[in-house]
């Protein structure tokens, strides 16, 4: 038997009872801690994932990066193959904000988009928009 501790405990804890104690003891100790850490880390991914909301940059450009240049492309040209409209066409241009406020929280393709944006951060969008129709 003292032959498994030996392989497997430093030498000065195979030498002493009270060291085996202590080994397992600290084990036990590292053990705890790991597993803390990584309840921390994954409570953190998970926030980060299932609440984008809290993004540390809250602008305009930032969320039209995240939540409309996937479809309308990050210039805002559109995609004609998925039939995204372009945003800095003249016929967008032509649109008062509140038509493209509208558009982003009414329509059935905005859908998931609306859900997850205020009205603030609508009215963000639509002034990067415009930022965007100005180049």
């Amino acid at each position: 038997m003292t032959a498994i501790f030996a392989t497997v405990l430093p030498v000065e804890a195979s030498r002493h009872p009270q060291g085996v104690w202590n080994f397992h003891k600290e084990r036990n100790a590292i053990m705890k801690i790991t597993k803390l850490a990584i309840l921390v880390a994954t409570i953190a991914v998970a926030l980060f994932i299932l609440l984008p909301n809290l993004s540390w940059a809250e602008d305009g450009a930032t969320l039209y990066k995240t939540k409309c240049a996937a479809c309308h492309g990050a210039d805002g040209a559109g995609k004609p193959a998925i039939k995204a409209p372009s945003l800095i066409s003249d016929e967008a241009k032509k649109m008062s904000d509140a038509d493209l406020a509208k558009a982003i929280t009414e329509k059935p393709k905005h859908a998931a988009v609306a859900k997850s944006v205020t009205p603030d951060q609508v009215t963000m969008v639509v002034s990067h928009i415009r930022e965007m129709q100005k180049k």
